[in-house]
């Protein structure tokens, strides 16, 4: 599973201090962390800044690409703000995100035709949110049609059937579930993503049902999980369940895990 690293997001009050303040050495120390407890990209979100959001990516995506060998997943509404942090970024980035809602596809499909970078294409459109995984379904099946038109590679998306608070709606977990089961039985050769975290917003013991949701989700064939990779028990659960779903040749993944897990114990 491809983990994507949540925890750079000015929506935390430290983050969004730390890129106010330049704090190069927070920054810096947080995306490593990350990175080496095994993400393969880092999110990285500066929308709470406001006005301030393209001058931030202006003088992090720089710094992060420098100091770290790892690319990063721009995550912004703000088309401006996407095509600078597209235009610094020295590697293939993932766009986060893009969806069917008019004025947001207008936007941010010509960036993904200029700059080529991996795609999360959020099952929305301008009704809103569905609430069946039929109506995610015919979203997802609306972008990939406009994908296609517009020769952008399928290989570079990642479908999010959206992951909603189950402290909202009880069955919101059910529903995401559902979702992603129909998005991979009709393109089983299209990846997957999900903000794990957004499931337990508002209610205690938030890590206990991140790694539950995380694992259920894997088990339905989940590609990407944006995600705590600092969350041990979360990686170790992970592993184990690749590992019994017989995804994990030779348990290569699991082994050098325990190995390394024991290492810092």
């Amino acid at each position: 599973m491809i983990l994507i690293g949540e925890r750079l997001n000015s929506s935390r009050s430290p983050v969004k201090q730390a890129l106010e303040n330049k704090d190069e050495n927070y920054l810096i120390r947080e995306a490593r962390r990350q990175m080496t407890a095994g993400a393969q990209y880092i999110d990285f979100n500066a929308s709470a800044l406001m006005e301030k959001e393209i001058e931030t990516l202006q003088w992090a995506v720089p710094l992060l690409q420098q100091e770290l060998n790892i690319p990063l997943a721009i995550d912004t509404p703000n088309p401006q703000a996407m095509e600078v942090g597209l235009k610094l970024h020295q590697s293939q980035a993932i766009l986060n995100s893009i969806s069917a809602e008019k004025a947001r596809l207008e936007a941010m499909l010509p960036l993904i035709k200029s700059y080529s970078p991996l795609v999360i294409a959020l099952c929305l459109d301008d009704g809103g949110v569905p609430s069946q995984p039929e109506d995610c379904l015919r979203i997802a099946e609306q972008l990939i049609a406009i994908f296609q038109k517009n020769n952008v590679p399928l290989a570079n998306i990642f479908l999010d059937p959206l992951v909603r608070p189950v402290g909202v709606n009880p069955q919101a977990g059910l529903i995401f579930l559902r979702s992603l089961e129909l998005l991979k039985k009709e393109f089983p050769e299209i990846k997957t993503v999900a903000g794990i975290s957004n499931v337990s917003f508002g209610l205690p013991w938030r890590p206990l049902l991140n790694r539950t949701f995380l694992i259920l989700a894997r088990q339905r064939g989940l590609d990407a999980a944006i995600c705590n990779p600092l969350d041990k028990d979360l990686v170790a659960q992970l592993h184990a369940t690749e590992a019994l779903l017989g995804e994990d040749p030779r348990l290569s993944n699991f082994l050098q895990f325990y190995r390394n897990y024991q290492k810092k114990k």
